[in-house]
This record gives structure tokens, C-alpha cells and sequence, in this order.
């Protein structure tokens, strides 16, 4: 049940991101073309929701396995070692999710201040995307490092 809301959220937010940029960049075309008038902030604000977007949908395209993906090493493992190499990867991305976080709190700290030009935002939270994408991913890397270890478990002789 959790797991469900988490995962309705998730794409909920998605989705709401991609629309909002869309409709964002749409508007303010028009108004750009058709009224020689368009909105000040519109394309800033636009490409914040893209920034929010990108770091939603890798933890969301990471649980789906929709990366794209280079499989030479992975063709290279033994069918029966499969899962464990899943492990080792799910453990690498939980890693990479680690110092993403890392990375975005050190920017938000040094540079969260800033307000941005035309919207008068504060970068932070701009910046908070990259802790907030490290944590998805760092959730969803744990859930299938989880089942994966359960699998392996299972597979073992008692």
C-alpha cells in the first residue's frame, strides 16, 4: 500500500513537472509570437521544472530499468551469477545517489542564496532537485537491491 502511494506520488510529480513545463513554454510562445509580449520569468521557470523533471524521472526510469544501458559486462556474467551482479550494481548506484546528495547540498549551502534573475526565486530551490533526486533514486535502488538479495537468499541450498 505504501509502496503504491509512493509510486502514484512519484509519477503524480512527473507528471505535473512535464506539464507545468509545457504548458510554461507553450504560453509563453504565444505570447511571445502572437503578442510581442512574453512572460518575463517563463523561460527560466520552464527549465527549472525540466532540471526538477530529469532528476524525478532517472529514479523513476532506474525502478522501471529504463536507463539506457551498456550490456557488454552484464552479456559477460555467467546466467547463474546474474543476481548477484544486479546486487553490485544496485549497490554502485546507491553509492552514485550518495554523492549526488552530497553534491547538491554542498551547492544549495554555497549558492542556495542566489535569487534568480528573472523570477527572483532562490536557487535553493533550484538546487534542492539534486538531494531530492538522490534521495528517489537511492530509495528506488534499495527496493531492487532488496528484492534481489531476497532472491539470491531464496536460491540458496539450506
Amino acid at each position: 500500500m505504501l509502496w503504491r502511494l509512493y509510486d502514484s506520488a512519484t509519477a503524480g510529480l512527473l507528471a505535473a513537472l512535464a506539464a507545468s513545463m509545457f504548458g510554461i513554454a507553450i504560453v509563453n510562445a504565444l505570447l511571445r509570437y502572437l503578442f510581442d509580449n512574453p512572460l518575463v520569468w517563463g523561460e527560466e521557470i520552464s527549465r527549472y521544472c525540466m532540471v526538477w523533471g530529469t532528476l524525478v524521472g532517472v529514479a523513476l526510469a532506474y525502478r522501471m530499468g529504463a536507463h539506457v544501458s551498456i550490456t557488454i559486462l552484464t552479456e559477460l556474467v555467467p546466467q547463474s551469477l546474474q543476481t548477484a551482479w544486479r546486487v553490485v550494481c544496485h549497490l554502485l548506484v546507491l553509492a552514485v545517489a550518495a554523492m549526488l546528495w552530497r553534491s547538491g547540498s554542498v551547492l544549495t549551502g554555497l549558492l542556495g542564496a542566489i535569487q534568480a534573475p528573472s523570477s527572483g526565486i532562490r536557487m535553493s530551490y533550484v538546487y534542492l532537485s539534486l538531494e531530492v533526486g538522490a534521495v528517489m533514486l537511492a530509495i528506488e535502488a534499495g527496493r531492487l537491491l532488496y528484492a534481489d538479495i531476497r532472491l539470491l537468499a531464496r536460491r540458496r541450498p539450506r
